[in-house]
């Protein structure tokens, strides 16, 4: 496929710069000039047969860097990350690269970079911990399932507690609740009270094990304490919605069949029963009642060569969820989600008529994590955390199996749960209590590469790479990889993808193994107004790299751009669809301000409670295009990245008329359309 990008094309939130050691250009190149990064150490490889790890113990090669060096996580391929002691500049870290680059026994080396988040200018300080003991254990732990009519399917726990008898002179700063459902202790809260409710991921009907341990704080020190007695208990919830496998017709009458469903799946309680409701426009609706062991029913009197539309509806003792009838959705803010069926929406009723989504589509989200939610809940399967540096990720280790957010507050800038709005836009269930994500049947995994201080581009090739199932050293391996890749992240001035002189750096090889694994990575373009093809990493290839666009269909005012290659071609943004724009709200619906509404939390800094809000960006724009590319491998788990990309790039709707999109070319081939994209899909042989 000819991809609308050069040797370098472009994405939204880390930053990555690779450093081609040839001294000929080195003065002059834009990365080894611009300052305005910080690198918290480099990737290197190593040539064949070279162990990264010396004798001493020390990463080979660092004698010649003249600074201290920690070995950090093996990236593959050949790849090793190489952790600086502090963190340098873009220019300091560079000459050491250069230096490393010298020795006979290295092949190529790229700086790893601080990446931040649009909301964070500055890395919070590590202040050396003080000698403190750790508290004694919280006293009288209890755990009760805490159901709530509010979010009847949201599976839930409350934990409550004394504080610790013994402190030692500190100050209790919080609480760690974690929670172990047969495959380990995991984070699953903090808390500043001595309770919590943890709904992050539960599943109704499970029995789990909680423990709690108290922070303390003494000068800039802190400990976590000693963990309480385990406590235990089983959450529980309405039903899920039934899975309709079909119908059969036998003997004059029509059965409509379902899929059985587990002590998880019908809300953690015996089922009362379903109802099976056939509809059709002008006809009374035909219902059936089955008992809870029925995966099917007879429905009599429906009216021959008339289309019927079928839900089932599952009903416990918390309350009745149905399966989906249609394709309009029944969710309360369904009519401010003007993206999905505005005339420069992305036409996805019309996709929903094909499908919804399949549960054996997975799209992993490399983001900041996932709260609990109960449009999500249902949605999340287990992903894993790969936010290196302990001070960053808020949950007070590196990579673990946790991948909740914990929040990514930092100063007076509040935490924002962006992994949580981005899976919404993706796959928020349709359950008519909030909104629908444009593939409402896949799951979402969720993959942490972003934490109080944005992430390091050696942690996303790794997150990457553990996504599609690749291994990883040092992790366990994934078992349900990723058919779809989100990264909503990316840099906020010029970082290369690669640099002259090399092939390919190491987030080209580990997308190139993605592509090679059928995987598809979406990026955000950014949001900077500049040319897209200096935003690492959505200008390395393979990814498709997404502009937004307003209500109007034209450009978003702070959306990045393609511009012309050296060769005369137009390049940075591959593909453009709704991230909102809050400059001209009176172009959008009433009520949306222009932003694209999604799932959200209130916490400030820890999780509060789930909510709903816009937000604008093309880390919006991203999950969109995300959410389509799933319904396509719904219908077409066998497609290939490059047909995805021509069926993206061949339905997509023309930007309007005299729009700076139009005259100017620089916002891609379109406007995504789910419709005409599943429709596209569907028909490949």
């Amino acid at each position: 496929m000819k991809f609308s990008k050069g040797i370098i094309a472009g994405v939204l939130a880390l930053g990555l710069g690779a450093v081609n050691i040839a001294p000929a250009w080195a003065a002059t190149d834009p990365i080894l000039s611009d300052k305005s990064f910080d690198a918290v150490g480099l990737i290197v490889k190593y040539k064949s047969g070279v162990a990264a790890i010396a004798s001493d113990g020390q990463p080979t090669a660092e004698n010649a860097s003249g600074v201290d060096l920690t070995a950090g996580p093996d990236l593959g391929e050949g790849w090793r990350s190489v952790k600086f002691q502090d963190t340098l500049s873009a220019g300091a870290a560079t000459a050491v690269a250069l230096k490393i680059a010298s020795d006979p026994r290295v092949s190529s080396v790229e700086l790893d970079r601080h990446l931040m988040p649009a909301s964070v200018s500055t890395k919070p300080s590590k202040a050396a911990l003080a000698a403190l003991k750790p508290a004694s254990s919280v006293r009288s732990l209890k755990v009760v399932d805490a159901w709530s009519k509010a979010a009847p399917d949201a599976a839930a726990l409350k934990a409550s507690w004394l504080a610790p008898s013994s402190i030692f002179g500190a100050s209790v700063v919080g609480y760690r609740v974690e929670l172990n459902d047969g495959s380990g202790w995991q984070l699953r809260a903090t808390s500043t009270k001595t309770s919590a409710v943890i709904a992050d991921g539960l599943k109704a009907g499970v029995t789990y094990s909680v423990r709690v341990a108290a922070i303390t704080k003494l000068g800039a020190a802190k400990k976590i304490g000693s963990y309480s007695i385990e406590a235990k208990a089983s959450p529980t919830s309405t039903p899920q919605a039934p899975v309709f496998t079909g119908s059969n017709t036998a003997f004059g009458s029509t059965y409509p069949s379902w899929a059985a469903q587990n002590k998880s799946q019908t809300g953690g309680l015996p089922l009362l029963g379903y109802v099976a409701t056939a509809s059709a426009s002008g006809q009374t609706p035909v219902v059936c009642n089955a008992p809870a062991s029925a995966t099917t029913c007879k429905f009599d009197g429906l009216t021959p060569n008339i289309t019927y539309t079928v839900s089932v509806t599952a009903r416990n003792a918390r309350g009745a969820t149905s399966s989906v009838p249609g394709v309009t959705p029944l969710d309360a803010l369904f009519k401010d989600q003007w993206y999905l069926t505005s005339p420069f929406g992305i036409n996805a009723p019309n996709a929903w008529s094909t499908t919804m989504g399949s549960k054996n589509v997975i799209v992993a989200v490399l983001d900041s994590g996932i709260t609990a939610h109960p449009d999500l809940d249902n949605q999340v399967i287990p992903g894993y955390d790969f936010v290196s540096d302990p001070a960053s990720s808020n949950d007070g280790d590196g990579w673990d199996p946790n991948n909740a957010d914990p929040g990514d507050f930092f100063g007076s800038e509040p935490s924002s749960w962006h992994g949580t709005h981005v899976a919404g836009i993706i796959a928020a269930q349709s359950n008519a209590i909030g909104v629908t994500g444009i593939a409402p049947n896949v799951k979402i995994m969720p993959v942490r590469a972003l934490g109080a201080d944005g992430g390091n581009s050696s942690d996303l090739i790794a997150a990457l790479r553990w996504s599609a199932g690749i291994h990883v050293a040092g992790v366990p391996d994934n078992k349900t990889p990723a058919q779809v890749v989100n990264l909503s992240m990316g840099t906020d001035s010029y970082t290369p993808c690669r640099l002259r002189g090399q092939t390919s750096g190491a987030t080209e090889v580990a997308l190139a193994e993605l592509k090679a694994a059928g995987v598809t990575v979406i990026s955000a373009a950014g949001n900077f107004n500049v040319p897209a093809n200096e935003s690492y990493p959505g200008n390395c290839y393979p990814t498709i790299n997404v502009g937004a666009t307003a209500y109007s269909g034209d450009r978003a005012s702070y959306s990045n751009y393609s511009v012309l290659d050296a060769s005369g071609q137009m390049v940075g943004v591959d593909i453009s669809a709704p991230g909102g724009d809050s400059k001209f709200p009176g172009d959008s619906p009433a009520g949306t301000n222009g932003k694209i509404i999604s799932t959200l939390n209130d916490g400030k800094t820890a999780p509060g409670n789930p909510v709903y809000r816009g937000e604008e960006g093309t880390s919006m724009a991203a999950p969109v295009v995300s959410g389509v590319v799933a319904l396509i491998y719904s219908v077409k788990p066998k497609i290939t990245f490059d047909q995805i990309w021509e069926v993206i790039k061949s339905t997509a709707t023309k930007f309007p008329a005299g729009s700076t999109c139009e005259t100017k070319n620089i916002c891609g081939a379109g406007i995504i359309n789910a419709g005409a994209a599943v429709a596209a899909a569907a028909a490949l042989p």
